[in-house]
């Protein structure tokens, strides 16, 4: 994630806080597990890299999905 949580809680708009955090924290477990299904593709075999690599892949568009919606929701709280 490009946001860093530092952000969430210096935000002006702190009633949107709530909200944003579980986002951040949704786009951040999802960097996680893709992390740890890209190391498992390195220790396991054939069958273990497509399935990881398929696994890795939704958890990247996972987080950049929740990456866009921060993005908009607090650029609309600066306007």
């Amino acid at each position: 994630m490009k946001t860093e949580y530092k952000e969430l809680i210096d935000h002006p708009n702190y009633k949107q806080f709530v909200v944003n955090s579980k986002i951040f924290d949704l786009g951040r477990q999802a960097e996680i597990i893709g992390n740890l299904a890209k190391d498992s593709m390195d220790k396991e075999g054939d069958h273990a890299k497509i399935h990881c690599s398929n696994i890795v892949d939704w958890m990247q568009d996972l987080a950049d999905q929740a990456q866009k919606v921060l993005d908009l929701r607090l650029a609309g709280d600066q306007e």
